[in-house]
């Protein structure tokens, strides 16, 4: 029985150890006398005291450890009470003692739960029993002893048989408790009754599997007898092997074979209970693995066939029945019996001994059955001996001799028979050996000796010692060879076919054909063989060669095809060098290499290797040492002794291991169990780990086997991350970074020693939780972000598409309407053709009564000295000339578009035509107060142009320059010339017309001589004309090789530069003429026409006339100023301020007009109340019928078209003012100073005539107010306004006035006063104001009416 050891220096914390116990996890827990040990077959962990941990043990002396049903680790200390060891937070729970309900002690002696569940502690003061789950304490036989002072009693030991019976050990006998009384019985001993306990102090109790109760005492062992009739005892006999060793027990344990294991003070007895044989083991010191101390305190004997033992101060023994265990015989120099050298180099067996050749130790024999090695001290010839010579190879002859090959030493021969010694070295003979360094030794099957050296060859010896012949290199003797291999020889043996195996160390194998005489060559090249360092060869039960080589690993030849096959490290084999090589009695090949020895299986080709884990030595093994026994035992010599063991005795190891989690680090720092942390509970137990996001982690285990745990394999795989197992092999640990978020499952598996797998995995689930941008609620986030960025990407193409489409569309209807916009340019076109071409038709219509018109009217003119009648001959003539005007405009647009203009160029002074072009404008200039001034470097000049064309330029110029020129403004026309360049006979004339009308800006100067171009926004101007007349313009001064230029400022005004090319001519000084009459631009004001006779009192109808044209203007005034006063505005916007100012009586208006249009007016007119009363003619040149009723709809109260008889305009007038008298009459009330009042009965009339009273009452108050009058009627002020308009026309202000004036009438011509009394009389501030009110009534200045009326009334009284 061989035993391992776990002590000090493997980790454990005490080698004294109490008490020792194999979990349900199988986890192995050891008490010792220094802290709680926790092994898992690698590692230890130790729970020691510390002072400020209440959840730790509580002392370090632990004395006794149980395991319950329900898996529950019970821990009994010396002084530190009772503690419950918590697996999931690796803590412990402590049970108070020594107080009341508490445990009797704090010394526990022994645990054991019974068949309730309830825990029952054998403390040193009593028995006490422990529920749970209540945690209540119930106490059986305690003592009371006081403080420091031994108990008389000690309890020792307690356990429940398998009826349910609870027994305690004491030192004062056996107490067998009864329930149904709840009470104890005693067992005692009785030294007059055999059959009673041997012995009162009762240490150890054990049941074994046939229900016998087992009493281990301190003076032997005791049995119950069946139904408790007493006790069987065992006890030592001197001289008796088959009895105890010794009387005083300190352990029982029953193994599944129901044997009884003894632990006494002085060895181990093992006890065949059903035989009654006993076995006996002791402590050897030659024995390593013997027993490490002879008092055994306890035993523990596991389900795996494993037994630990726990020798007092010699750590564990463990006996492992699964551990296939080498021997190892080491050299011992104070051991007589032992090797005399350490390091074995050969093996040869003889009767039941084997001898043992060593390196510098010489011969030793040693004896199988007693282990025992005898040493030999012969003195040789050359005065070495041999207990101190170097043996390299031995060789045992079929004449019972033993050859002895040496180091230096030559050939050493045994006589074992007689015991007589024969030496042979090196010498000058030629049958002397070549070589004292011997390595090989081979007798072939006819008796020749074949020695090989290392350096001289091979030597072959006859019976008498003497070399016949000599193979090696470089043959220099008559009996000496040459052969194919080196001198260094490692190996000789010979096959089934006679031949001779020569290996050497660098020249492969030479393989001698002794009937041929003939030498063959295996090496590398040739036959495969890993390499050419042969080392060692083994002819196997079948014939077969097979060698080994340094670092080659181990080849068979094959000897058909003459090729060797290798099996090396990729096969298992631990290391390639293969020293030495033997076969078992199974077939296995066995061999010794560099680290252990490995056994190959032929039919698997796989190996299984054994380390120092299984006994082998710690150091490498020697070339050729190895020994096979007819037993089948295998010895292997090496640097640290020999290896023998028998393979037919090697079992394979069936326990599975199953695997553990030991540690959890996370950044290199182990993690504890937490509520928060990374996991719950400790790692052993717990099922998750929760990580977070590139958190590293290593995760540690470990493989629950305790055979050759070393030798255990380990294969994992991360569920989530890898695809395949990983073979880790022994390592016991994995880390992991940079884990992507989620949840993954670790497995892991182990193989024991001999390989088995247990496909059982332990696995543990890991969970990383993801960073704040992979939660759930961020890949909610970026789900709604992506439907969203595709539902906007989707939108985006939909809009994308029918934008697309849309453009497409739009192409097409742009093709469209190109196409209908070509075809309707062409359409137009034509039109344009057919509408010019009727214009022109229409034009030389024209002309002829336009010429029929003007030629009477220039001979009118000219006889006429009427002014009277010459002005409005001259209208006829200027409106002939220029309607004229527009109609060449209109033929010469014609020409134009037909490319038809021709030059009519005739010679004539220029300086005189631009004169008589200006006198034209003369009368306008008079009338719109325009000064026209001309200006000319040249008083004459003679050139050829076409005369009209230029005409009709200047005309088109200052045409446009009255129209954009306001009143007061200036007209100018410049002539100037160009110099020319020196000798090109040519000059220019500079015809500059400027103006200070509104000015054209700079956009549109770029555009203003193209054909139709009208400038916007231009609001004086209404009928701008047609567009064409500055591009006409242009083209006659191209046509003459001139050009036109425009130079000019918005507000400032705009000059117009011609450029026209003529030949020198000479100039005289200069010459200015102003066309002004300075007397025409004094404002005149228009007088009363004297020939009107008024009467006395009566008004003159007042008339505004409205319209934008001059002319038409003067004609209208001229034609009703003789039955009218009439007022003027240009436009709209003047009309409106002056029909306010002037309150006219009737308003004749154009509709056409800028600022504002006759429409507009007439709206305005008809929707204020200070206006609606006066009647309005709207003029048009707009004959449609739709355009009547636009205008009459506004308000107005009658409508002429023009042109319209003057006659029918003047019965319109007269109608419509002696309608609006009539109804003025009707309403208005006439103020006589000497009139009596009127009879009033309308709510209107009662209204005037109260207004009436109250002006008469304050007549003369010239602070008379709107204000005071509407208080005086009740009415607010904006009722009176709007009442008294409606009933005379007349605001009260003007209503007031007129009273008042009516009344100075009456004084002016009744009384004497004069003009200023009768102002202040009258009401009024100053006679200023009064005359000023007065003239704009009667039209005469009061002074004036009052003389003409004192005229009037000297007339009469002269007539009567």
């Amino acid at each position: 029985m061989n035993f391992t050891s776990l002590q000090i220096r493997d980790g454990l914390s005490s080698n004294t150890v109490n008490a020792i116990l194999k979990d349900h996890y199988g986890l192995m827990w050891f008490a010792t006398e220094d802290g709680l040990n926790k092994f898992d077959g690698s590692n230890f962990t130790v729970y020691r005291y510390k002072s400020d941990d209440s959840t730790g043990i509580q002392s370090n002396d632990i004395r006794t450890l149980h395991e319950d049903k329900s898996g529950n680790l019970w821990i009994g200390t010396s002084g530190g009470s009772l503690s419950l060891y918590n697996r999931k937070k690796n803590k412990f729970i402590t049970y108070p003692a020594n107080q009341a309900n508490t445990l009797s002690s704090d010394i526990i002696r022994s645990i054991c739960n019974d068949y309730t569940g309830k825990v029952w502690i054998a403390t040193f003061n009593g028995i006490d029993e422990l529920d749970p789950k209540s945690g209540k304490i119930k106490n059986h036989l305690r003592q009371f002893n006081p403080r420091g002072s031994f108990p008389a009693l000690t309890f020792n030991c307690l356990i429940e048989d398998s009826k349910r019976r609870i027994w305690v050990g004491s030192s004062n006998g056996i107490y067998l408790y009864q329930r149904a009384t709840n009470s104890f019985k005693l067992f005692q001993h009785n030294p007059s009754d055999p059959s009673s306990l041997c012995d009162n102090s009762v240490s150890s109790i054990v049941e074994d599997k046939s229900g016998n109760i087992w009493f281990g005492t301190r003076n032997g062992l005791s049995m119950l007898l069946p139904e408790g009739k007493g006790f069987k005892s065992l006890k030592s006999k001197r001289g008796d092997l088959n009895t105890l060793i010794n009387d005083g027990i300190r352990s029982l344990a029953v193994d599944q074979n129901n044997q009884l294991w003894i632990g006494t003070e002085d060895g181990l007895n093992v006890l065949d209970i059903k035989n009654g044989q006993m076995s006996r083991y002791k402590p050897d010191s030659r024995d390593n693995y013997s027993l490490t101390g002879k008092s055994i305190s306890c035993i523990y004997i596991d389900d795996a066939g494993i037994y630990w033992l726990g020798p007092y101060r010699g750590g564990i023994c463990k006996y492992d029945t699964n551990l296939n265990l080498f021997h190892l015989k080491q050299s011992n120099v104070l051991d007589q019996s032992g090797l005399n050298g350490s390091i074995v180099t050969s093996f040869a067996m003889y009767n039941d001994g084997i001898f043992v050749g060593t390196d510098g130790g010489g011969l030793n024999l040693f004896n199988r059955k007693t282990e025992l090695v005898q040493r030999f001290n012969a003195g040789l010839p050359d005065g070495s001996a041999l207990n101190n010579i170097s043996i390299m190879a031995l060789q045992l002859t079929r004449q019972n001799k033993l050859y002895m090959g040496t180091y230096s030493n030559g050939l050493v021969v045994m006589d074992l028979a007689t015991k007589k010694l024969q030496q042979y070295k090196q010498g000058l003979r030629a049958d002397a050996l070549n070589s004292n360094d011997i390595f090989c030794i081979k007798e072939d099957r006819f008796g020749k000796i074949w020695v090989g050296t290392n350096g001289g060859g091979v030597n072959v010896l006859d019976a008498d010692h003497k070399a016949i012949i000599k193979y090696c290199k470089n043959p220099k003797a008559i009996n000496e060879v040459d052969y194919p291999g080196n001198n260094f020889i490692r190996f000789i043996e010979e096959d089934p076919a006679g031949n001779i195996w020569i290996g050497t160390y660098g020249s492969g194998i030479a393989v001698f054909n002794q009937a041929e005489k003939k030498f063959s060559v295996l090496n590398k090249i040739k036959n495969n063989l890993p390499n050419d360092l042969a080392l060692s060869i083994l002819k196997d039960h079948a014939g077969d060669l097979w060698i080994g080589t340094f670092s080659g690993g181990l080849s068979l030849y094959n000897r058909v095809t003459k090729q060797f096959t290798t099996y090396g490290e990729k096969e298992g084999l631990n290391n390639a060098t293969v020293y030495a090589i033997e076969e078992d009695k199974q077939g296995r090949i066995w061999v010794s290499t560099n680290k252990g020895i490995s056994s190959f299986d032929r039919k698997r080709h796989t190996f299984t290797n054994y380390t120092i884990y299984n006994g082998v030595q710690n150091n490498n093994f020697v070339g050729g040492a190895g020994l096979s026994t007819p037993e089948g035992e295998i010895y292997f010599g090496g640097a640290d002794g020999f290896n023998y063991f028998n393979p037919q005795y090697f079992k394979k190891n069936k326990n599975l291991p199953s695997v553990l989690f030991t540690d959890l680090k996370i950044s290199n720092t182990s993690v504890l169990p937490a509520e928060d942390g990374p996991i719950q509970e400790d790692i052993s137990v717990a099922k998750d780990i929760y990580l977070d996001y590139k958190q590293s982690f290593t995760l540690s285990y470990v493989s629950v086997n305790y055979t050759a745990p070393e030798q255990n394999r380990y294969s994992y795989r991360l569920e989530g991350f890898d695809n395949e197992w990983i073979n880790a092999g022994s390592a016991k640990l994995v880390s992991y970074t940079n884990l992507d978020p989620g949840d993954y499952v670790f497995h892991v598996k182990a193989s024991n020693n001999d390989g088995l797998w247990n496909t059982a995995e332990t696995s543990i689930r890991i969970h990383v939780r993801p960073p704040f941008w992979r939660s759930i609620y961020a890949y909610i986030f970026y789900v709604v972000l992506v439907a969203g960025t595709l539902l906007f990407i989707r939108h985006r193409g939909i809009l994308k598409l029918k934008r697309k489409f849309a453009v497409v569309q739009e192409k097409m209807k742009a093709d469209q309407r190109r196409v209908q916009e070509r075809q309707e340019a062409e359409r137009l076109r034509e039109l344009d053709k057919l509408k010019i071409k009727f214009l022109t038709n229409l034009s030389h219509e024209f002309r002829t009564p336009l010429s029929l018109i003007m030629g009477p009217v220039d001979k009118l003119i000219t006889e006429e000295k009427d002014s009277k009648i010459a002005a409005p001959l001259g209208m006829i003539k200027r409106n002939t000339k220029r309607l004229l005007n527009l109609v060449n405009q209109i033929l010469d647009f014609r020409k134009i578009e037909d490319h038809e203009l021709r030059l009519d160029r005739s010679e004539t002074d220029i300086v005189a035509f631009i004169k008589d072009v200006l006198e034209s404008f003369n009368d306008l200039s008079e009338r719109k107060q325009i000064q026209l001034i001309f200006k000319s470097q040249l008083r004459y000049f003679n050139a050829a142009f076409d005369q009209d064309k230029i005409e009709r330029v200047l005309f088109n110029l200052l045409s446009n320059a009255f129209k954009f020129t306001s009143l007061g403004g200036a007209i100018s026309v410049e002539l100037e010339k160009k110099e020319s360049s020196a000798g090109s006979g040519q000059s220019a004339l500079i015809i500059k017309v400027a103006d200070t009308g509104i000015g054209i800006t700079e956009a549109d100067q770029q555009r203003i001589f193209e054909r139709f171009f009208q400038a916007d926004g231009i609001a004086p101007i209404l009928n701008q004309g047609s567009g064409i007349g500055l591009s006409i313009a242009k083209e006659f001064v191209k046509l003459h090789g001139g050009d036109i230029t425009v130079q000019s400022e918005p507000g400032t005004g705009s000059t117009f530069i011609i450029e026209l090319p003529f030949t020198e001519a000479e100039f005289s000084e200069e010459l200015t003429i102003d066309f002004s009459d300075p007397a025409a631009v004094e404002a005149v004001e228009e007088k009363v026409d004297e020939a009107i006779v008024q009467t006395p009192g009566s008004e003159i109808p007042s008339i505004l006339l409205i319209e934008d044209n001059e002319d038409f203007r003067f004609y209208l005034k001229d034609g009703l100023k003789s039955s009218f006063k009439v007022h003027e505005a240009c436009n709209g916007q003047e009309g409106w301020q002056k029909a306010l100012a002037n309150h006219p009586q009737i308003i004749v208006s154009d509709i056409n007009m800028p600022y504002m249009n006759g429409i507009e007016l007439c709206k305005k007119l008809k929707s204020d109340k200070r206006t609606n009363h006066i009647p309005v003619i709207l003029l048009t040149a707009l004959t449609g019928e739709e355009e009547q009723i636009k205008g009459l709809e506004t308000g107005a109260n009658d409508y002429l078209t023009k042109p319209f008889n003057f006659e029918i305009l003047h019965a319109k007038i007269k109608n419509l003012l002696a309608l609006n008298q009539r109804l003025r009459d009707t309403y208005t009330k006439q103020i006589k100073v000497q009139a009596p009042g009127v009879l009033i009965e309308s709510h209107s009339n009662r209204l005037l005539n109260k207004v009436a009273l109250y002006i008469e009452e304050n007549l003369n108050n010239p602070k008379l107010s709107v204000e005071d009058l509407s208080k005086h009627v009740g009415m607010s002020r904006g009722s009176l306004y709007h009442k008294i308009l409606e009933l005379t026309g007349l605001s009260p202000v003007e209503y007031i006035r007129s009273v008042k004036l009516d009344k100075a009438t009456v004084l002016l011509e009744k009384s004497d006063l004069n003009v200023s009394q009768i102002a202040y009389m009258v009401g009024f501030a100053t006679p200023n104001y009064f005359a000023k009110s007065f003239k704009a009534k009667y039209n005469m200045q009061p002074s004036e009416y009052m003389n003409l009326k004192r005229k009037l009334e000297d007339h009469m009284i002269k007539d009567k």
